[in-house]
């Protein structure tokens, strides 16, 4: 006798306050406050918040939250997924979200893709590598669009931060799993979660924040969020996506086991976790790379010269050195926003082993030792863009001919048809001509 096929549930239809009924499909991202599932809709998205045991949380007043939410001065065609819904019988909101766009944290390595990884040979630049963890993470950056991916959705997202701060506004609780980025050829970089958009304010606002991520004075109990705990977290994250390793976490923690509890070791303040993790997180101990300080020093992760540029260190280095005792210290996202674009306009793609570099510090590729390819620079006194081989028309940024604006800066201001082959730029057919300032220099490729 044969017997009946198992057929998949069809899931839950989940009505709005209109009426409209959505159903959802995959989990997305999953935080300490909500999750996010896609619907059937391509462009829609369900986010429901969690309580502390994992489940629905149906004391969240979304109504009034959401009314707050929709009175704050946003700036106009801020890249935002802010609620379009409430859902009519379950906790939870409906919001915008793009096909084609996942969380940042799929940009890190977990579980499923690392088994995917070690069934695959390496490539030959990562065979002689000893510590085969550590090449599996290296494939999955290579094959995630490497460091210049990275750079250029960091440079979004801070642009995104520095436009709220200017009008007053605090994210909240800033993660890779709330920050959404679209497809390699997508420029697209969208913040989730509206939940915890609020004015900065002395006094009444609970601070929020995603375990790893909170700036200490958060994690301490001594502040609460502003714009400058924001810059923190921000900072956390692309720290740890561009270095693959946590801005706290060196070898006074790593190696704390086998000298804890000595009889000089430093006493525990009352208010201090014990736990080395749990006190480096909390912002305790030095940075890995402080300049002052070499107790917790980095004992891994890729060189910082490879994934950022002078400037980005010094932004990392002032905000996680005097920045994580004094928090006035720390760089507002504007600059974070300038240097990340700038960074992510210098950058160079190996054709062999796909990591990217920075153009003008190597003549060969610093992973595979490829020799550099050739390519252009596009300037003027404003900006540089680098220009790959192999491109006919490529798109001139706002940035190159203006002062930087978060809201405008990679917009097309002029196309370029670019022949490498003769060296020449000029405006495509039908364009405007180049302004006076602009300049063309194109770079041989390295023997």
């Amino acid at each position: 006798m044969n017997k009946p096929k198992h057929k998949t549930p069809r899931p839950k239809p989940l009505i709005d306050q209109y009426g409209n009924i959505h159903y959802s499909a995959d989990e997305l991202a999953r935080g300490g406050q909500g999750v996010v599932f896609r619907t059937k809709d391509a462009d829609l998205a369900i986010k429901q918040p969690l309580d502390a045991s994992g489940n629905p949380d149906g004391n969240i007043n979304l109504r009034d939250r959401f009314q707050h939410i929709r009175l704050l001065p946003l700036p106009l065609r801020i890249p935002i997924s802010l609620p379009l819904a409430i859902l009519r019988d379950e906790p939870g909101y409906v919001m915008r979200l793009l096909n084609d766009m996942s969380p940042f944290s799929n940009l890190e390595l977990d579980g499923k893709t690392r088994g995917k990884l070690a069934k695959q040979e390496l490539p030959e630049w990562l065979n002689q590598m000893p510590n085969e963890d550590f090449a599996l993470q290296l494939l999955h950056y290579a094959n995630t669009g490497s460091t210049a991916r990275r750079l250029f959705a960091l440079s979004k997202c801070a642009a995104t931060l520095a436009r709220l701060h200017c009008s007053g506004i605090v994210y909240g609780d800033i993660s890779s799993n709330n920050v959404f980025v679209g497809s390699e050829s997508s420029k697209e970089v969208w913040l989730i979660d509206a939940d915890n958009l609020c004015f900065e304010t002395i006094k009444g606002v609970h601070a929020v924040y995603t375990p790893h991520y909170g700036a200490p004075e958060i994690v301490q109990g001594r502040d609460k969020s502003r714009p400058r705990t924001d810059c923190w977290a921000f900072a956390v994250m692309a720290f740890r996506s561009l270095t693959l390793c946590h801005p706290f976490i060196g070898k006074k923690v790593t190696d704390g086991d086998s000298d804890e509890g000595g009889w000089d070791a430093d006493p525990i303040a009352d208010d201090m976790p014990a736990d080395l993790d749990e006190q480096a997180y909390a912002g305790y101990l030095p940075f890995i790379d402080d300049e002052d300080d070499d107790c917790n020093a980095a004992q891994s992760g890729l060189p910082r010269e490879l994934v950022a540029t002078s400037m980005l260190r010094r932004l990392f280095q002032e905000t996680f050195g005097p920045g994580r005792t004094q928090p006035q210290r720390r760089p507002s996202m504007l600059f974070w926003a300038i240097e990340f674009a700038r960074a992510s306009d210098l950058s160079l793609n190996c054709p062999e082993c796909k990591m990217s570099y920075f153009a003008d510090d190597y003549t060969k590729c610093p992973y595979c030792d490829t020799s550099r390819p050739a390519f252009a620079y596009a300037k003027t006194e404003n900006w540089k863009v680098l220009i790959p081989d192999g491109v006919s028309e490529f798109a001139l940024p706002h940035c190159l001919f203006n002062p930087y604006s978060p809201e405008h800066y990679d917009e097309t201001a002029y196309e370029a048809e670019i022949n490498f082959a003769k060296q020449t730029a000029k405006p495509v057919r039908g364009t405007r001509p180049f302004p006076d300032n602009l300049e063309f220099t194109f770079v041989e490729a390295t023997k």
